[in-house]
Formats: structure tokens, sequence, C-alpha cells
């Protein structure tokens, strides 16, 4: 069909016969999302006389995808190329996380939203149990919106010893679970963090969350964070058990290792300002043994 007007109200037509609702039934679902579209806008869009044009029309799209059951993109890939919202270049996830277990679990969540979310801040917290594992990872992001319509962030964790169970992922503040995908195999838990209702450009959250890991935890001697966007801050802090201290603790950011030292409570921090994408993290490690099984 040449009319690309047409292109995108034949899709849309199609989907809404497909689910056998109503207008005023898809009006509905969307207001439960926080999206408002009246019954006239959706009739237009179906019947081609307009197209969403608008930022506010642009980013209700993706929900409208979601209650029709199409693949994400199936309705915005049908409209004028020149109604598009460019979007900046940023790495792809697939780049900042080629291990195929990794992408496999992203792969089964919803992503769109992601490059669309400015950070402001992470703060990490890593806690180390007596035994030498870890045994929670708390959480703390601020983002800001870059458009209309953001609803959801993806998270991704990764842990090498997958002799050990995958950690619990908890919603804390600011959010709630939705959609949990994991590959014990290749040690890896992923979720949507939805948050209460769709973000309008400009307008800030804060997501807390943990992975609580099981007893006994995984047996790491790091942590890293891969970093897609650029940051204002990133902070991330290491505690350790007093019956637990590393006799090595370095801080590893873009090839490049520097020594640091624990403080009075047993934790190792570092801070990166206006941080650029690539990996940062702590390395630690012992020169004796571990404690045997009490």
């Amino acid at each position: 069909m040449g009319d690309p007007r047409a292109s995108f109200a034949e899709a849309l037509r199609r989907a809404i016969g497909e689910r056998g609702l109503s207008l005023e039934r898809v009006q509905d679902h969307l207001a439960e999302r926080g999206v408002t579209i009246s019954v006239a806008t959706l009739s237009y869009w179906q019947s081609g006389r307009s197209v969403p044009s608008r930022k506010a029309s642009l980013a209700a799209i993706p929900h409208l995808e979601e209650v029709l059951g199409i693949e994400p993109g199936g309705l915005r890939d049908s409209l004028p190329a020149s109604r598009e919202r460019p979007r900046r270049s940023v790495p792809t996830l697939d780049v900042l996380w080629p291990e195929a277990p990794a992408s496999a679990v992203l792969d089964r969540l919803d992503t769109r939203w992601d490059a669309e979310l400015d950070r402001l801040t992470v703060h990490d917290v890593m806690r180390v149990g007596a035994d030498r594992r870890q045994q929670v990872l708390s959480v703390r992001q601020a983002m800001r919106a870059r458009c209309d319509g953001p609803d959801r962030r993806v998270v991704l964790h990764a842990q090498d010893d997958v002799t050990a169970g995958l950690p619990e992922l908890r919603a804390v503040r600011g959010c709630r679970l939705g959609r949990v995908e994991t590959d014990p195999t290749g040690g890896i838990v992923g979720a949507e963090l939805v948050f209460s209702r769709p973000l309008r450009r400009g307008e800030t959250v804060i997501v807390e969350y943990e992975l609580v890991s099981p007893k006994p935890g995984p047996a790491e001697t790091e942590y890293t964070r891969r970093l897609r966007l650029p940051m204002r801050e990133y902070l991330l802090v290491i505690e350790f058990h007093p019956d637990a201290l590393p006799d090595s603790v370095v801080a590893v950011s873009a090839g490049h290792e520097r020594p640091l030292d624990l403080d009075e409570t047993h934790r190792a921090h570092l801070v990166h300002a206006d941080s650029t994408p690539g990996l940062t993290g702590i390395q630690w490690s012992w020169e004796t043994a571990p404690p045997g099984p009490s």
C-alpha cells in the first residue's frame, strides 16, 4: 500500500478487529496505563484521516501496541518516516550484553524505553558476608524521561558463579516488578521495573530494588556495572563482614586499576561524576583459603 497513512490505518484496524475490541474499550485499556487518547482520535487513526504526530500521541503508540497484542514497533514502524521522532545514537543492548544468555533474557523483556531514560544517578551497595559470598545488592536509580511515555526500566544482573542459585529481585520503592526472566545456567536474571504511571518528558523517577542471594550466595570477587549511557553520578559501595576482610581491593575502570582502602566500617567505594559509557567496578581478593562450612 503506497499511502503511509493508509498503511498505519490498515495495521491498526486489523489489530483492533483481531482483538475484538470496541474503540471505547481500547480507550479504557489505555487509560488504565495512564494514557489519554480520545475515541475520536482513535477513529481518525484507523480510518486514515490522520496519523499520530504529536509527542504525546507518538508516546502512546507502544502502549497501544501492548493493548492490541502487537509486537513492539509493529504499529510505529508503519508510520510515515517523516513523522518518526529522531533517536539519539546509543549502543544497542546487544553491544552492551553480547553474551547469548543475557541477549536471550533481554529478548523476552520490554526494552523499548531504555534509551529514552537519561540516567542521572545510580547508587549500588553490595554486601559480602562472613563466608566471603555475596548476600544483598541494593540499588537506587534516578532517571529522567526524554519523551512522553516511558513506564518501565529493564534491569539485568549477571553472576559468574553459576553453582549458586540466582538472587531474588525485589522492588523496594518507586516501582513494582513486571516480567521477570532468568537463565540459571548462564547466571542471568532480568526484570521490568514498572513505574506507577507513564512519565512525561522531563519528568524524573527514583526506583529502588534489591537482589537477595540464596544461602550460600555466589562466591564472586568483583562487582562491575556496564554503563550504556552517560551518567551524572555513579556510586558503588562494597561492604565486607568484619570476619571476611579482603587483603586487596582495587577499582577498575576503562582498563585502569587503582588500589582502594577500607574505611572504619569495612567499606570500599568508588565515585564517578559525569561518567561515560563503559565498564566500571571493584575487585577484591584474599590470600588465605575461605573458611570451611560451620
